[in-house]
Order: structure tokens, then C-alpha cells, then sequence
């Protein structure tokens, strides 16, 4: 692996576990100023609300700079809001300030997107993707770590403070990565309502064209709406339907965290073809759910959740590589940003649809509902799969 590669996964690493110390010292400052969840509710509301903010347009600014110097700029952003977050009490300011912190988030999570697809090499991406999905997994483990050692030694906001250190880290090794080359016409160009309105068109006439393409974004998407879905409900479904203690269930979000690590190393060591690599990852996912769905005792969620953990690293992994080889990197800022952002108001419905849902029947039925509609579109997958697989096999013949 090369030092640049290298630099940037670091980057990415660090800014990673930074998120989560600073999201879980976040919400121990809001309950300590208000003592009520209800304010811990609102914050988990910006991160959807922010992709509607930005989705729109953040595409067409992502694909009209330079990536390297915005990516720096929104770490610099975030880092300066974090330090004005720690000295208040103020709970309209620190919301405000959060909000905005979650809308250079989301811009963050477009622009690394495509800039890792331009600065890392067609044959390389899909190695790199999966260190990168291990990167992620640590950090969801690391991340809660290390944010109680920090709350044993001190406060929440040194957590904070320590994950504006990190941020400061992180521009220094993006620093050290290469520049994209950006098109002088289009970095000079103004993001107006105009430029935007004409980067959808765009987007809709090459989705239009290439229905393939468009089909496996809207089923990677409806994929994550439906374990958005299931996921919503984990915590109450593990403590009220299985009478899971909350302690028990800290080692399931865990043995979860060690199967996405697992998952992401068999990645990087074996290369399975991307839409192989989906295939079969949606359906020993959807394998895993529903053998959380149907579990009694904690041995066999335990198994559940390592299943389903394990094959969603494949599913990233897979769907990433797929994407940046088959889209043209001119787009792919605008594209996956339409797409992402229809993504977000489905999974905002589908969530309101199932919050009603837990009025109406059973946490366990719920969960099965959310798991049959994972299964059907492991059978879309099924049938994609199976269409490819005998295109490419009549390719071979003629």
C-alpha cells in the first residue's frame, strides 16, 4: 500500500472514532442540561435533516472543487463549531451548532467519496474500500472506548476537545495527499439554483440511459431503508421482546462491530467480483436478520448478529467498488448525492411508518415485516444476479 493510501485511510480512521467521541459526548452535555431524552431525540433528527439540506446541491459543489482543499475546510469548520459547542449551556445554541456540524458532515461523507475514487487507482479501489469498511468497524468499537476513558479521566467536554485534536490531525494527513484536477471551467462556475436545477437533469438523463445502474442504487437503497427500519427497533426488541439486560445487549452492538472487522478483512484478502460481492452479502444478511428476528435466547441472536454484521461488509464493500468503476467520476458526486437524498426521505417515512407501527402490533411482528421486505429484495438481488451472471457467460460464448 502506498504512503498516500496509507495517509488517507489514517485520515479517515482518526476522523471516524472522532465522530463517535464526539456524538456520545454530546449527548451526555444534552441530558446533563436538560435531563430529558426527549433532547437526545432532536439530535439523532439532524443527521437526516441535514442530507435534506444538502443533498440537493452538495453534489454540484463537490464535483465543480477542489475535493482535497474542501474536505480540509469542512474538518477546519467542524473543529471551530466543536470548540464554540463546549462553552455554552445554551440549548438553542448548541443545537444550532450541532445542526450545522452535521451539514458539513454530510457534505464530508459525498466529497471523500469521490475523492478517494479519484486519487485511487481503477485496480486498487476495491481493496482499499475494504480497509476502509475495517476502519469504519474499529471505530465503532474504538469510538464508545474511547470516549468512556476520556469521561473516567475527565469530562465530556475533553472528549470533545480530544476529537478537535483529531479533526486537526486528520487535515494534517490530508495534507499529505494529492490533489484532485479540477476542470477550469466548471471550478470557476457559481453553484446557483440554475447550475443545480441543470446537474438533476443531467443525473435523470444518465439515469435514464443506464437503468442498470439506477436499478442497483435504488436496491442498495431500499437495502438500507430496510435495515434502517429493523435497526430502529433493535434496542426495544432486544430488552422487551428477548428481556435482554442492557448490559447483554452492549456485547450484541459488539459482537456486531467484530463482525463487520471480520467481514472486512476477508474482503481485503479475497476479492469477490462487486456484484458478487453484493449478491451474496444481501443474502446472508437477510439470512442473519431473520435469525434475529426468530431468536429466543441470547446465543442465537448472538449468531444472528454476527451473520448479519459480517455479510453487510460485503454489501458495502461490494456496492462502493461497483459504483466507482460503473459511473463516470465527472458525475459522481451529483449522482450519489440525488440518489442519496432520496434515499433519506424514504427511510424518514419508513421510520415514521414504523414508529405507528409500534402502536399497532407487536415489536417482534414489526421486526418480521422489516425482515420479509429484506427478503424480497434479496430475490431482486437473486434475479439481477442470475441475469448478469448469463450475460456475461453469453459474452464469453459470441
Amino acid at each position: 500500500m502506498t504512503r498516500m493510501k496509507v495517509y488517507l485511510l489514517i485520515s479517515l480512521f482518526i476522523a471516524n472514532i472522532g465522530e463517535w467521541v464526539y456524538f456520545i459526548a454530546l449527548n451526555l452535555i444534552v441530558l446533563a442540561i436538560t435531563n430529558s431524552p426527549t433532547s437526545i431525540t432532536i439530535l439523532y433528527m439532524f443527521v437526516p435533516i441535514a442530507m435534506l439540506l444538502t443533498n440537493s446541491w452538495a453534489g454540484s459543489l463537490v464535483d465543480r472543487v477542489n475535493i482535497r482543499r474542501l474536505l480540509i475546510y469542512l474538518h477546519l469548520a467542524r473543529a471551530a463549531l466543536m470548540l464554540i459547542l463546549v462553552t455554552t449551556t445554551h440549548m438553542m445554541t448548541i443545537y444550532v451548532i450541532t445542526l450545522f456540524i452535521q451539514i458539513f458532515t454530510a457534505i464530508y461523507s459525498n466529497a471523500v467519496f469521490v475523492y478517494s475514487t479519484k486519487i485511487i487507482s481503477e485496480s486498487e479501489q476495491q481493496r482499499f474500500n475494504a480497509w476502509r469498511s475495517m476502519t469504519q468497524s474499529s471505530g465503532f468499537i474504538l469510538g464508545p472506548m474511547i470516549a468512556g476513558w476520556f469521561f473516567f479521566i475527565g469530562t465530556a467536554n475533553l472528549a470533545i476537545i480530544a476529537n478537535v485534536i483529531s479533526l486537526i490531525i486528520a487535515v494534517f494527513l490530508l495534507s499529505k495527499c494529492p490533489n484532485t484536477i479540477t476542470n477550469n471551467k466548471t471550478g470557476r462556475e457559481r453553484i446557483t439554483f440554475n447550475t443545480v436545477k441543470a446537474d438533476w437533469n443531467v443525473v435523470y438523463l444518465y439515469a435514464q440511459k443506464h437503468l442498470y445502474i439506477s436499478l442497483i442504487f435504488v436496491m442498495n437503497g431500499f437495502f438500507i431503508v430496510c435495515l434502517t427500519a429493523i435497526d430502529s427497533l433493535e434496542a426495544a426488541f432486544a430488552t422487551r421482546a428477548l428481556h435482554l439486560s442492557e448490559s447483554t445487549y452492549g456485547l450484541l452492538v459488539s459482537l456486531a462491530g467484530i463482525g463487520f472487522i471480520a467481514g472486512s478483512i476477508c474482503n481485503i484478502k479475497w476479492l469477490l467480483k462487486p456484484i458478487s460481492a453484493m449478491f451474496y452479502g444481501v443474502l446472508f444478511c437477510s439470512t442473519g436478520y431473520l435469525i434475529y428476528g426468530l431468536a429466543n435466547n441470547w446465543w442465537v441472536v448472538g449468531a444472528g448478529f454476527f451473520i448479519l454484521s459480517f455479510a453487510n461488509s460485503f454489501v458495502n464493500v461490494g456496492f462502493t467498488t461497483y459504483i466507482q468503476k460503473a459511473l463516470p467520476t465527472a458525475i459522481l458526486g451529483r449522482f450519489t448525492a440525488i440518489f442519496s437524498l432520496i434515499e433519506a426521505i424514504v427511510t424518514i417515512a419508513v421510520l415514521l411508518l414504523f414508529s405507528i407501527g409500534t402502536q399497532l402490533v407487536s415489536l417482534r411482528a414489526l421486526v418480521l415485516i422489516g425482515i420479509s421486505l429484506l427478503w424480497g429484495l434479496t430475490f431482486f438481488y437473486g434475479a439481477y444476479y442470475v441475469k448478469h451472471r448469463k450475460n456475461k457467460l453469453n459474452r464469453v460464448i459470441n
